[in-house]
C-alpha cells in the first residue's frame, strides 16, 4: 500500500471515533495516607470508587490483612508503633495486582470499619477488647487464618478500581535496584521506570522505541523499530536484559511488548544482584499479571506502509468467587517498511495463570511464544552518501542495498517460567523463580554491506546465512527478612542463582556482486562461498549474593551488598577442533551505598560498585586477502567499576526527579575490529563520565510528563589499536527527551487528550577510529487520544517534521549506518468489555 493511501482507510474511522462522547470517568491510581491518633488509626485511600460488597480480609494471629483488589498503589507506606495498641501498619503493592494492608495489633487482632469519602475510601483501625472475640470476625475463628468481612453498612461498602490505565507516569518503587520492592528514593543508584501508559500513548511497537524516553540510552547499532533488542547505556553496549528480574539472553533476538507492564532501567553495574552483566546498565521487563476482576480488551492498529496489528488482552478469575485466574495477551502484526522491499510479520501469544493466591503465598506461571518472519531486510546504508558527502549526491533513505530476493528470516522464541512468593512470618518471606527461554532462528539470510570501493559508488557486499539456536535457563531463590539490632533496622536479602546458556551459531559468508549506491540494480544471484563458521558456546554459572539495607536512623540508610560468582565457559569450534577451549572465571562484585534523607521526600546518595562479564570466544582476526579468520587467545572477562553520587526528590507523591553524576571505568573490552566486520579484539580500557537528570510524574490532574537529559563523556583511555581519547561510538555527548500529555478532566470533552514528544541526540562518532560522525537531530512526535469508560482511540504522529536522521552505526565500520524512520502516522482503537 502506498503511504499516501493510508488516509483513505482506517484512520478516518479512528478520527470519527475520537469525537464521539462516551460518558464515564477515567480510572485512577490509588494514593494512601496514614494518620495516627491517640488510640485509633485512619488509613485514607484516594482513588476512583463505586459501591460494592464489604472488603474481604483475613486474620493471622494478631495481624489483620486487608486486600484491595485490582488497585495500583502509587507509593508504599510503613509505620512502626503508630499507636499504643498497634505495633505496625504496612501498605504495599502485591504481585497479583492488588493493595495489601497489614495491621499488627500489640496485644490482639485489630478491628476495622470502612466509610466512603469524596476522595475514595477511609479505613478506621482500632484495638479489639481482649476479653471479647474481635468484632471484625463474622464468627469465631476455627483456625489461625480465617476469611472475614470488614464491618461496614452495605451502602457504604466499596472497592477501589484501578484495572484501567494509570493516570500518572510516576511509579514510586522498583525491584531492579535491590531485588526487593524498594522505594526508589532509598536506592543508591539511578533508576528510571517507563510505565505502560507511556508505551500506549506513544504508540510504541518495540522496546527500542520505548527506551528513547531515557536520555543516555540509545539502541546503538540496531534500529529502534526492530524487535531485536540491544541498548547503549552510559556509552556502553549492553545485552543485560531481564524478564521479571531474571536473565534472558534470547531477548536480543526478538521481544514483544504486548504484555509489558513497565520497563525498569538501572543505570550502571548490577553484578551485585544479577551476576555477570554489562557495565553500562540493566533493563528489566516487567510483564502483566492476572487481574482479580474480568477484563476483556480488543485493540486494532493501522498505519502507513501496510501496518496492521490486532491484539487482545483478556483477564478473569476462573470463577466469580475464585482467587485464581488467568490473563491472555495475543497480537498479530504485519507491515511493510519505509525502505523498499522490506516486509515483516509476527505472532505473539502470552498466557499467564495465578495458581496459588492466598494471604501468605502466591504462585504465578507464564508463557510467551513469538513467531517472527521477515523478508527483503537491508536496514543499513554506508556512511558515504549519507553522513559523509559524496560527489555523486545523496543516497535516498528508502534505498535497499541488499538483494531482496535473497533476504529472509524466520525465528521462533518460547519463554516459560514461574515465580512463587511465600510469607514465612510477619517479617520473613522466601521467593523462588524460574525462567527458561528458547530461540530457534531457522533461517537468517541477508546481504550486508562491507565497504565502498575506490570509485566512490560501488558497494562491496556479502550474503550471510546465519541460523542459530539459543537456550537460556535461570533459577533463583532468595529470602528477604526484616529485623532489628537495637535501634538499627535491617532488611536482609540473601540468595543463590543458577544460570545456564547455550548458543549454536552457524555462519556462511558468500560473495555477492557489487551494487551501485546511486542506481542500484539487483542480480538476485549468490556467488562463491568465502567462509563457513560453526560454533557452540555454553556458559554455566552459580552466584551467591547477600545484601543488607541498614536503617541507621530515620535519615540514614546504608546499603551493603556482595555477590560471588563462578562462571564456566565452553567454546567449541565444530569445524576446527583445535580452536575449542574451556575457561573458568570467578569474581566478587560488591556494592556500598549510603542514602541520606533530611526529609521523607528527599534523598542524597553515593555508591561504589563493581561488575564482571565473561566474554565468549577468542580473538578473531579476519584477513581480507585470503578471506580467512584466525583465532587468537581466549578473551579475558570484562571488568567494570562505577562511582556515583546523586539526589532524588518526590513532590507531593506526584512527581519524581533524579540527578546523578557518575564515573565508569571498563577494562578488557571486546569490539569489532576497525579493518573488518569479521574481526573481534579486546581493545583495552574505556571510561565514561557524565551527568543525568530525569523527571517523571504528574504536574497537575491530567498533565503528565517524562523528561530526561544526559551529558556523557565516553572515550578510550588505553589501547594498542585505537587512539587514546577517541570517543565511543553511538554515544552523543548531549541527549535529551521530553514526552508530555494533557487529558481534559471534566466537561463534554472529558477524556480527550493531547501529547507532544521531543527527542534530541547530539553528534555521535560512528566508529572507534572516529573517522566519521553521525549528525545530531531533534525528532518531534505528537498524539491525540480519547478515552472514557471502556473505549480508547488515538492517532500518533512520529517524526512530525520528517527530519532525516541516523540512529546509529553498526559493527564499527563505515558501511553500516542505521537510518531513522521518516514521518509516520498511525491510529488505533481499543474497546474493553
Amino acid at each position: 500500500m502506498e503511504r499516501s493511501q493510508f488516509f483513505g482507510i482506517g484512520l478516518a474511522g479512528v478520527a470519527l471515533a475520537v469525537v464521539q462522547p462516551v460518558q464515564a470517568q477515567s480510572l485512577q491510581t490509588v494514593d494512601v495516607q496514614i494518620v495516627a491518633g491517640d488510640r485509633n488509626l485512619t488509613i485514607q485511600l484516594q482513588g476512583s470508587i463505586e459501591p460494592l460488597t464489604p472488603l474481604p480480609a483475613t486474620t493471622d494471629g494478631n495481624t489483620l490483612l486487608i486486600e484491595i483488589p485490582n488497585a495500583q498503589l502509587r507509593s508504599p507506606q510503613t509505620q512502626e508503633n503508630p499507636t499504643a495498641d498497634i505495633a505496625a501498619v504496612e501498605i504495599t503493592q502485591s504481585d497479583r495486582g492488588s493493595i495489601l494492608v497489614r495491621v499488627v495489633g500489640a496485644a490482639a487482632v485489630p478491628i476495622a470499619t470502612t466509610a466512603p469519602t469524596p476522595q475514595g475510601l477511609q479505613i478506621e483501625i482500632a484495638a479489639a477488647p481482649l476479653a471479647e472475640p474481635p468484632p471484625a470476625l463474622s464468627t469465631p475463628p476455627t483456625s489461625s487464618t480465617t476469611a472475614i468481612d470488614l464491618l461496614a453498612p452495605a451502602e457504604n461498602a466499596i472497592r477501589i478500581i484501578a484495572t484501567g490505565d494509570r493516570t500518572s507516569y510516576r511509579i514510586g518503587e522498583s525491584s531492579v535496584g535491590t531485588r526487593t520492592d524498594t522505594d526508589i528514593l532509598n536506592v543508591p543508584q539511578s533508576i528510571q521506570v517507563i510505565p505502560e501508559q507511556v508505551i500506549e500513548e506513544q504508540g510504541a511497537r518495540s522496546l527500542g522505541e520505548t527506551a528513547r524516553n531515557t536520555a543516555g540510552v540509545t539502541t546503538g547499532r540496531i534500529s529502534s523499530g526492530s524487535l531485536a533488542t540491544e541498548f547503549v547505556i552510559r556509552g556502553f553496549a549492553t545485552e543485560n536484559i531481564l524478564r521479571n528480574g531474571l536473565r534472558d539472553t534470547t531477548q536480543q533476538f526478538a521481544t514483544g511488548i504486548t504484555n509489558v507492564d513497565r520497563l525498569e532501567i538501572l543505570r550502571g553495574p548490577a553484578s551485585v544482584l544479577f551476576g555477570q552483566g554489562s557495565l553500562g546498565g540493566t533493563v528489566n521487563i516487567v510483564t502483566e499479571i492476572p487481574l482479580d476482576e474480568p477484563t476483556y480488551e480488543l485493540e486494532y492498529l493501522i498505519g502507513q506502509d501496510d501496518l496492521h496489528r490486532g491484539s487482545i488482552d483478556f483477564s478473569s478469575p476462573f470463577s466469580p468467587d475464585s482467587d485464581l485466574g488467568f490473563r491472555l495477551n495475543m497480537a498479530y502484526e504485519s507491515s511493510g517498511s519505509f525502505r523498499e522491499f522490506e516486509e515483516s510479520n509476527f505472532l505473539f501469544i502470552a498466557p499467564t495463570v495465578t495458581l496459588i493466591n492466598t494471604a501468605d503465598t502466591t504462585l504465578i506461571a507464564d508463557l510467551e511464544y513469538l513467531n517472527v518472519r521477515s523478508s527483503g531486510t537491508a536496514s543499513e546504508l554506508p556512511a558515504l552518501g549519507t553522513v559523509v558527502d559524496s560527489p555523486f549526491g545523496s543516497i535516498d533513505r528508502t534505498t535497499n542495498l541488499g538483494e531482496p530476493s535473497l533476504s529472509e528470516s524466520r525465528s521462533n522464541l518460547t519463554r516459560l517460567g514461574y515465580r512463587i512468593d511465600h510469607r514465612l512470618s510477619d517479617d520473613w518471606r522466601i521467593r523462588n523463580e524460574f525462567l527458561a527461554a528458547f530461540s530457534d532462528v531457522g533461517e537468517n539470510t541477508g546481504v550486508i554491506p562491507v565497504s565502498v570501493l575506490a570509485d566512490g559508488r560501488s558497494l562491496r557486499r556479502v550474503l550471510t546465512r546465519n541460523p542459530s539456536t539459543n537456550t537460556s535457563i535461570t533459577f533463583n531463590t532468595n529470602v528477604v527478612g526484616q529485623f532489628s539490632t537495637g535501634s538499627i533496622d535491617h532488611e536482609l536479602l540473601f540468595g543463590v542463582e543458577l544460570f545456564s546458556d547455550s548458543l549454536r551459531d552457524q555462519i556462511d559468508i558468500i560473495n555477492v556482486a557489487t551494487i551501485d549506491l546511486f542506481d542500484p540494480e539487483y542480480s538476485g544471484v549468490a556467488g562463491n562461498l568465502l567462509e563457513r563458521q560453526d560454533t557452540r558456546t555454553s556458559r554455566n554459572a552459580i552466584g551467591f549474593y547477600l545484601q543488607d539495607q541498614i536503617s541507621l536512623s530515620d535519615e540514614l540508610i546504608l546499603v551493603l551488598g556482595g555477590r560471588f560468582d563462578v562462571a564456566n565457559l565452553n567454546f567449541e569450534n565444530l569445524l576446527r577442533e583445535t580452536d575449542s577451549f574451556e575457561s573458568q572465571a570467578t569474581a566478587f562484585s560488591p556494592r556500598v551505598g549510603l542514602v541520606f534523607k533530611p526529609e521523607e521526600n528527599l534523598s542524597f546518595y553515593a555508591s561504589f560498585t563493581r561488575s564482571f562479564e565473561p566474554v565468549a570466544g577468542r580473538e578473531q582476526l579476519f584477513d581480507p586477502v585470503t578471506n580467512t579468520t584466525a583465532f587468537g587467545q581466549p578473551f579475558e572477562p570484562e571488568r567494570g567499576v562505577q562511582y556515583e553520587i546523586g539526589v532524588k526528590a518526590d513532590f507531593d507523591d506526584r512527581l519524581s526527579a533524579t540527578l546523578a553524576l557518575y564515573q565508569l571505568d571498563r577494562s578488557n573490552v571486546t569490539t569489532t575490529g576497525a579493518e573488518s566486520a569479521f574481526t573481534t579484539v579486546q581493545v583495552g580500557e574505556q571510561r565514561s563520565r557524565g551527568v543525568e537528570l530525569s523527571v517523571t510524574g504528574e504536574l497537575t490532574d491530567g498533565w503528565n510528563l517524562i523528561a530526561s537529559y544526559a551529558y556523557t563523556d565516553a572515550q578510550i583511555t588505553a589501547d594498542n589499536t585505537f587512539e587514546v581519547g577517541n570517543r565511543l561510538p553511538n554515544t552523543p555527548e548531549h541527549a535529551a527527551s521530553l514526552w508530555t500529555t494533557y487529558e481534559i478532566q471534566s466537561g463534554d470533552l472529558e477524556g480527550l487528550g493531547f501529547g507532544i514528544g521531543l527527542f534530541f541526540q547530539g553528534e555521535r562518532q560512528g566508529n572507534l577510529t572516529n573517522t566519521f560522525t553521525l549528525p545530531g537531530f531533534l525528532r518531534t512526535d505528537a498524539t491525540v487520544f480519547y478515552r472514557r469508560d471502556r473505549f480508547r482511540a488515538s492517532v500518533n504522529l512520529q517524526n512530525l517534521f520528517d527530519v532525516e536522521y541516523y540512529e546509529g552505526s553498526r559493527d564499527n565500520t563505515d558501511a553500516r549506518v542505521v537510518v531513522g524512520a521518516p514521518f509516520t502516522i498511525s491510529g488505533q482503537i481499543a474497546w474493553e468489555f
